[in-house]
């Protein structure tokens, strides 16, 4: 056994020579020695049999061999390059018989070991290694922890033992693939790298996939980088696409190592496709001042895309815009005016857009036709005949290009006149319509415009703009005229000019149309201005003294170049006419203080008068008969009709003398014997004595209560001590009677006749005697009545009429009746509390309102259709005319006037409400009253911001509220009133109107027109308040 160990050694020493590897001299080595000579040999392989020898060597040589040896073992992988498939067995080899072997005493390098199989002798076992997958590693070993095994004494194994190495290269080939360009579009192609991680063989272009795209050019120069081109597919729009690798038929070079699975590429995007569009028209069917949308609807989302890029008939296009990134675009079509197309259409140059990818379009888009109608309809106005006068008409015709609806009056203004009958025959492109020019009117320039916005064509298109009429002539001013007599006093052998100036050139004026009073007229010559100004020559009547003279002419004997008529009389400025013979006679006589005895009547040249003591002076008041004639007083000169400076008189009798001198130089001389009363009689100023006592007439005092006097003066002036009795007299027209304690205060009275009670005269009122006023020092009321009486002439009275005192009230501007009168022959005797204006006047005895006198006969009513109504409103008192003689019946009335007129209508004598509008000031002193009386009556009401505005034109519809309001009507039924314009009355006037109209108070105007803002005329308001005055009965 020895030997044989011997030869193994010397066997094993060539091996490890042969194999350039290090010998190990195991003689007499330590157990650890051995242990690192087994692990070196482990590590060596035989080519023959890929199979290692480790021999542990016993002690030296004479030492025998026992179990106490440590055991030891060689580990050996006969195949030392494992790639994939690959397997190698594995043989490990103990010094000496084990137990407890198991696999897990071997840690392998990156591989499995199969089930151990053991010799029988328990020395060698062996196993299967197979390498892990997936990997690429040179330096792999098995190791055995021989730790973990024991001989068959019990003896276990230390350290451990290694493996020759072996390779494994279990990795397949792998690669990426690069599409250098992941953007294609039209005409473009990428290049596509492939690199492996190794070298490969059995690569072909058919293990590639490329989405909607061919590769082709396929090249190596290593086989591992291969390099192709991509074309893509064309007519695609591919946002995501890959090219797939197929490992299936790649093995690498070197192992032969298969490819596995697939691999892709970064993604390209594919976009060959041009963009292409829709166009929509949301209404295909336009007329004037319509806009509609269009929508562009692209393939994709495009750029480049503006207005310039499209053509469109017949309109144009605005506000360009997409709201999603380009895809959907959006715009504004707006019609060409003035024309009528049904086939319209709008065209895209699709070269003008490209897509995200930079594809252009191609061709035109169209979209699909559309309609368009924007003729407006436009329109003439003809006028026939183009001149109209009093009582003309005129017929108007207005054409337009087509057939219109929405005509009617508010859309025509016209010039001084009105139209009616507004209607069209033929569907509605002739109309034609009435002119009526208004009254008093000339005016050469006149038009009817129309506003083409309020008529439509049957396509919907309103007009615009206006159209006017030819031009057309108005005169319905009749002729007026004044007349200017230049001597307003005419004497023996004088004659005058008289000229008569009309307001234009009139024919047919002849003398016949003159009437003249004390004189003839003649040489009627008009001057060289188309008969406008004509001059005449008066002759004064002979032997004729008479004032007030006035020319007269007949209106209606003259018409003007239209032919209008005149209408009423013109009077002439009065004129006198004095060709009687010199005259030095008086026509009136007075004096200041007492009275004439006789009463002066012409032809009576001595009076006497007796005055009381208080009279010390007094004045003449003479007139002569003659105005040429002059006079002297006491022989200082006074004018005729003038009252003469102050004549002292004495105690006793005084004599005044007035001389009259006539134009021929004769005299004739008046004798007034005038008895002032010596001072046993009192003045205003002083005491008396009971009794009656002496004097003349007019000069004695009489008692009034016991140990009391009266103080008397005749010349409407007295002073009266504090709280005594006295009376005053203005001669015989007027007295004053003052009772004792009428006032605590010293008392100065005064007697005045009023010289010009025109003014007075309100209502055409008859007066029974002039008007008086009354005044005192001493303001307020008197503490007791005071009577007062007046001389009247009770011959103006006629059947059924009675005298009565009134009062004027100054601020009211109206007569009030003093009542509890008391009548005695021509006097009459009141009781007041007051001093103011006061006047005899004439009543009815059965309803004890003021009589009327006739009015006069306004100039400018004549053939009025009010004239009954205002005629009728000037005899009640309700409105007067003016001071030319017209009453002016189209002028328009103010809120103010309306209310006065309303007043006068009803006799309301109520105070009134105290004004509180924001423009009160504004309301004129002679309508205060009035106003005040219709808001406190709740007749009339001001406006929301806070003012009345007087001075405003009252509407019709603001006159029938005001009416409703004054009957007593309330209603808020807001029916319609059955008038052409019942859609322009106000909410606020509706029922008013409905019940004015039902009720016959108030009517439309031409057309059957409410007309409610139009300004009401004078005429207007008093025939509506006479028409209600009639409803309330």
């Amino acid at each position: 056994m020895y030997h044989v160990k011997k030869m193994w050694r010397l066997f094993l020493c060539l091996i490890i020579i042969a194999g350039a590897l290090p010998l190990t001299t195991i003689n007499k080595a330590s157990a650890s020695d051995e242990a690192a000579a087994v692990q070196t040999a482990g590590s060596v392989s035989t080519p023959a049999s890929d199979e290692a020898v480790h021999l542990a060597e016993s002690p030296s040589q004479g030492t025998s061999e026992s179990d106490t040896e440590p055991l030891t073992a060689t580990v050996v992988v006969a195949k030392d390059k494992l790639v994939i498939g690959d397997s190698s067995t594995v043989t490990i080899m103990f010094s000496r018989a084990v137990t407890g072997f198991t696999i897990a005493y071997l840690k392998v390098g990156n591989g499995t070991l199969g089930p151990l199989t053991s010799s029988s002798d328990k020395i060698t076992y062996t196993a299967t290694l197979v390498p892990l997958p997936d990997i690429q590693i040179k330096d792999n070993v098995i190791t055995l922890d021989l730790a973990g095994v024991e001989d068959a004494s019990g003896n276990p194994g230390t350290g451990t033992a290694k493996s020759n190495n072996y390779e494994i290269d279990t990795k397949r080939p792998t690669a990426t693939v690069v599409v250098d360009d992941d953007k294609l579009g039209i005409d473009q192609t990428s290049l596509v790298t492939i690199t492996f991680s190794e070298a490969v063989t059995g690569f072909i272009l058919s293990d590639m996939t490329a989405e909607n795209g061919i590769l082709s050019e396929f090249s190596t120069s290593d086989n591992i980088t291969y390099t192709a081109k991509l074309t893509p597919t064309s007519g695609i729009n591919a946002p995501n696409n890959v090219i797939t690798l197929n490992y299936a038929g790649v093995k690498n070079a070197a192992t032969g190592n298969p490819g596995m699975g697939t691999t892709k590429s970064n993604n390209y995007e594919i976009d060959i496709l041009r963009p292409t569009a829709t166009i929509t028209i949301a209404n295909s069917k336009l007329i004037a001042g319509q806009t509609t949308t269009v929508t562009f609807t692209f393939s994709e989302a495009v750029a480049g895309f503006d207005l310039y890029d499209l053509t469109v008939a017949n309109g144009t296009l605005s506000n360009l815009i997409s709201s999603d990134g380009g895809r959907t675009w959006a715009a504004t079509l707006t019609p060409a005016s003035g024309i009528r197309d049904k086939t319209n259409i709008i065209t895209l140059n699709n070269t003008g857009v490209a897509d995200l990818a930079g594809n252009a379009g191609v061709g035109t888009t169209n979209s699909a036709s559309y309609e368009i109608s924007t003729v407006r309809p436009t329109s003439t106005i003809e006028i026939d005949p183009d001149t109209l006068a009093i009582g003309g008409k005129s017929q108007v015709t207005i054409t337009f290009s087509q057939a219109v609806t929405g005509l009617d009056y508010s859309a025509l203004t016209v010039a001084n006149g009105t139209l009616t009958n507004v209607s069209s025959g033929d569907g509605g492109v002739t109309w034609t319509a009435e002119l009526t020019p208004n009254a008093d009117v000339s005016a050469l320039q006149n038009a009817i415009q129309l506003d083409n916005t309020h008529v439509t064509n049957m396509e919907g298109n309103k007009g615009t703009g206006t159209t006017k009429s030819n031009n057309y002539e108005i005169d319905t001013l009749r002729p007026t005229a004044t007349i200017v007599v230049a001597d307003n006093e005419l004497k023996t052998g004088e004659t005058t000019l008289v000229t008569i100036a009309f307001s234009e050139g009139v024919l047919g004026f002849n003398l016949s149309g003159l009437t003249v009073s004390n004189g003839t007229l003649s040489n009627l010559t008009s001057i060289d201005d188309g008969g406008t100004t004509w001059t005449v020559t008066l002759t004064p009547k002979a032997n004729v003294y008479a004032a007030d003279n006035f020319i007269t002419l007949d209106n209606s004997m003259v018409h003007d170049a239209a032919g209008n008529s005149g209408q009423g009389l013109t009077k002439s400025n009065p004129y006198t006419v004095v060709t009687v013979p010199a005259s030095a006679e008086l026509s009136d006589l007075t004096i200041s203080s007492g009275s004439l005895s006789p009463a002066f009547v012409p032809g009576t040249t001595n009076y006497t008068s007796s005055v009381p003591y208080a009279v010390s002076s007094l004045k003449v008041n003479a007139t002569t008969q003659d105005s040429s004639a002059t006079l002297t007083v006491n022989g200082s000169p006074v004018a005729s009709g003038q009252q003469s400076k102050d004549i002292s008189l004495s105690v006793g009798a005084n004599s005044i003398k007035v001389v009259v001198i006539a134009e021929d130089q004769s005299t004739k001389t008046y004798t007034i014997s005038v008895t002032r009363a010596n001072n046993g009689t009192h003045d205003g100023g002083g005491s008396g004595s009971n009794g009656s006592g002496g004097g003349s007439s007019g000069g004695s005092t009489t008692p009034v209560l016991p140990g009391d006097n009266k103080w008397i003066s005749t010349d409407g002036k007295l002073t009266i001590p504090p709280g005594k009795a006295g009376e005053v007299r203005l001669g015989d027209a007027v007295t004053i009677s003052i009772p004792a304690g009428a006032t605590n205060q010293e008392l100065k009275l005064t007697i005045e006749k009023v010289p010009d009670t025109h003014q007075f005269i309100t209502h055409n009122e008859v007066f029974l005697s002039p008007v008086f006023e009354l005044s005192k020092n001493v303001p307020g009321y008197f503490d007791k009545p005071v009577t007062l009486s007046f001389a009247f002439d009770p011959a103006s009275l006629k059947n059924n009429q009675t005298a009565a005192v009134f009062y004027y009230d100054e601020a009211k501007k109206i007569w009030i009746m003093v009542p509890v009168s008391r009548i005695q022959e021509n006097r009459i005797a009141v009781t007041v509390d007051h001093f103011t204006k006061f006047a005899v006047l004439a009543i009815d005895q059965t309803t004890g309102l003021t009589v009327i006198s006739d009015p006069a006969k306004f100039g400018d009513i004549f053939g009025h259709w009010a004239e009954a109504s205002i005629e009728q409103a000037a005899s009640t008192g309700i409105v007067t005319g003016y001071p030319d003689g017209t009453f002016k019946p189209g002028k328009t009335v103010t809120r103010a006037e309306f209310a006065e007129m309303l007043v006068n209508t009803l006799g309301v004598k109520k105070t009134g409400a105290e004004l509180n509008f924001i423009d009160s000031a504004s309301i004129g002193a002679w309508a205060h009253h009035a106003v005040a009386q219709v808001v406190q009556l709740g007749m009339m009401k001001g406006y929301e911001n806070g003012t009345f505005r007087p001075n405003a034109e009252i509407t019709r519809a603001e006159m029938a509220v005001t009416i409703t309001n004054t009957v007593g009507w309330s209603s808020k039924d807001n029916t319609e009133a059955g008038f052409a314009d019942d859609s322009e009355i106000p909410d606020w006037a509706k029922g008013s109107a409905v019940f004015l109209k039902q009720t016959g108070i108030m009517q439309g105007k031409d057309g059957n027109r409410f007309a409610p803002q139009d300004a009401a005329t004078r005429a207007e308001a008093v025939t509506i308040l006479l028409n209600m005055f009639a409803l309330q009965g």
